[in-house]
């Protein structure tokens, strides 16, 4: 036997080392390429391969005339993907002073459950100043990516806000009431008017697209796609024309009120116009209003202390609050008085100043007179109170109540809108019986002099209102106003359309609607409006109003239709602390149907 060297014998031990280690290696690799190779072929394609969402565009909101009121437009969005991040904190911190958020909100962003390597939004509709610093500084924070996602565009500004609303991220309580409709968090969703009302149409379906990344996550090539599917388009019954001619009439009117010391306080309005032959709302303003564009993005600290300002521009007081009418109730206390017999044209009355029964005052008496005698016709047109005092006394609560009812006061109108629009109360003794305790329960009969005239508890919205003259309008047929009159596919044919509807029909006697429409043309031609309307030169049924209430000057109101035969147009307008309907409601109504009806300023004069 052949004795090896010491040399030889370490050589040897070295060789069984080498093959030892060649075949730990060998069977390793065949581990990791055999056994375990899908497994970490998945998990290197999901390195390198990202499916990333792509957001659908939210339908169009548009006009009657099919003028786009809300549309989209492409915004730059800065994204996060958490498992590309080299240093989170580091990343935060960067991120907080570029995209000047705290850093709890953008960490709280990045907690949102998401599939791994999703890009988490932290803020949308960034400026190009930012999307430059991101680019230069890509390779230090990697992770860090721009997108490009569709954002509402409100084209019109503060146009009809209130009637379009807006859109903003969802929150933790609507992500749980709409957990079963494929929403995530981070998704926008519709938040009032509008954009909430109609949020199932409006809605897209996301698409989504599987992108091979370098390791800056950024994208190198698309190797497959699903294109989204864009939202319904939502066609409006309003009329930009019209809607933007209110708008101004009624902030200039605003502006001037502010000016004076006596109404300095009248900072807050509504025009609301309507077709009474459709229900179809032709303009709807709430004031004051908000840009619903600040809603886009991030609300900065004066956008946030504009919307916290008084009086709230973000309430829609057309339909949201709700005001005492004064005198333009006055219509329901005369036909419930005429459908009764309790007065006709006949029936003379004679005002002094003051109500001899109750010593209840009429508006005159501050100027130290009244009206003298009249009859139904130049009650209404005078809108004279010793004259309704003494119906309401005749017809009494209970048929007021029960005509007020039947105009569809103290209910909802039925209008398709978010939030919904408030009841109003209609007071009589019942009421006072479920609401009040002891001799608090009892209805007095100054209680119903004061509803005959839209006083006391009584309550409507605008809206009511202008639904109550819009049935005057039509005789009777009291009509649910319509905001929508289509919904339409991405190539314009029409998945959904609203008819008009007839809720009920009014049984009043064609008598008793002759002897209210004199009255109400006696308004503007001779009587408390005469000074808005003159020169108008179309006959106009109109009633003033100016209703009293506890936080300061009175509520002013008007409400028309025109033209006297076949209206075509209703226009309500209230001004909170307005102090004179006659005054400062009725010439901002005047300059509405001027725009309806084509009518230049020299024709009217």
């Amino acid at each position: 036997m052949v004795s090896l060297s010491p040399a030889q014998v370490r050589l040897k031990y070295l060789g069984y080392l080498v093959i030892a280690v060649i075949l730990v290696l060998v069977s390793r690799l065949w581990y990791l390429q055999i056994v375990k190779g899908s497994v970490y072929e998945a998990l290197s394609l999901g390195n390198r391969v990202r499916v990333i969402p792509v957001v659908a565009p939210r339908g169009k909101i548009l006009d009657r005339n099919d003028i786009p009121l809300a549309s989209n437009r492409l915004a730059f969005c800065v994204s996060v993907v958490p498992q590309d991040m080299l240093d989170k904190k580091e990343t935060i911190a960067w991120l907080s002073r570029v995209l000047d958020m705290t850093p709890e909100a953008i960490e709280q962003k990045l907690s949102t459950p998401r599939r791994p390597f999703e890009p988490i939004r932290i803020k949308a509709d960034v400026k190009p100043d930012v999307v430059v610093t991101i680019g230069e500084r890509r390779t230090e924070f990697p992770g860090v990516i721009i997108e490009e996602v569709p954002v509402r565009n409100y084209i019109l500004g503060d146009t009809a806000s209130h009637v379009i609303g807006y859109t903003r991220e969802i929150d933790a309580e609507e992500l749980k009431a709409h957990k079963d409709e494929g929403y995530k968090l981070g998704d926008l969703i519709g938040k009032v008017g509008i954009e909430k009302a109609f949020e199932e149409h409006l809605r897209g379906t996301d698409g989504g697209e599987q992108v091979e990344v370098n390791s800056l996550s950024q994208p190198i090539r698309v190797l497959g796609s699903v294109a989204p599917v864009p939202g319904y388009d939502v066609v409006l019954t309003i009329d930009s024309k019209i809607q933007m001619t209110a708008e101004k009439a009624l902030e200039v009117q605003l502006d001037e009120l502010s000016k004076s010391e006596k109404t300095s306080k009248a900072q807050a309005g509504v025009v609301i116009a309507i077709d009474p032959r459709t229900g179809e709302i032709l303009a709807m303003v709430s004031k004051p209003s908000y840009d619903p564009n600040m809603f886009v993005g991030e609300l900065s600290s004066k956008d946030l202390e504009f919307l916290k300002s008084s009086p709230s521009p973000q309430p829609n007081r057309a339909i949201s609050h709700t005001y005492a009418p004064g005198s333009t109730f006055k219509v329901i206390t005369a036909l419930a008085a005429l459908e009764q017999g309790k007065v006709d044209t006949r029936t003379r009355f004679v005002c002094t100043g003051r109500d001899s029964a109750s010593g209840k005052a009429c508006w005159t008496v501050e100027r130290g007179r009244g009206h003298g005698n009249l009859n139904i016709v130049g009650g209404i047109s005078e809108s004279c109170n010793i004259v309704f005092y003494e119906l309401g006394r005749r017809t009494g609560i209970d048929d007021l109540a029960k005509a007020a009812r039947m105009f569809g006061l103290g209910q909802s109108s039925g209008i398709v809108m978010f939030p919904k629009d408030q009841a109003g109360l209609v007071p009589d003794r019942e009421w006072k019986m479920r609401n009040f305790k002891g001799y608090d329960r009892t209805w007095y009969p100054m209680e119903t002099l004061d509803v005959a005239i839209g006083q006391g508890a009584l309550l409507v919205t605008p809206l009511q209102l202008a639904n109550v003259y819009s049935a005057i309008a039509a005789r009777g047929a009291l009509r649910q106003p319509m905001i929508v009159k289509s919904v339409l596919d991405s190539d314009g044919r029409c998945v959904k359309e609203f008819q008009p509807t007839v809720v009920s029909n009014i049984s009043i006697s064609s008598h008793s609607w002759d002897i209210l429409e004199q009255g109400l043309e006696g308004v503007t031609s001779q009587g408390t409006a005469k000074g808005a309307f003159t020169g108008f030169p179309l006959p106009v049924a109109g009633k003033t109003g100016t209703a009293q209430n506890p936080q300061g000057p009175s509520h002013a109101w008007f409400a028309c239709y025109a033209p006297l035969e076949e209206p075509e147009i209703v226009v309500v307008v209230m001004i909170e602390h307005g102090s004179s309907g006659a005054a400062y409601a009725a010439p901002v109504a005047r300059q509405v149907l001027e725009e309806y009806f084509g009518i230049s300023y020299e024709e009217s004069e």
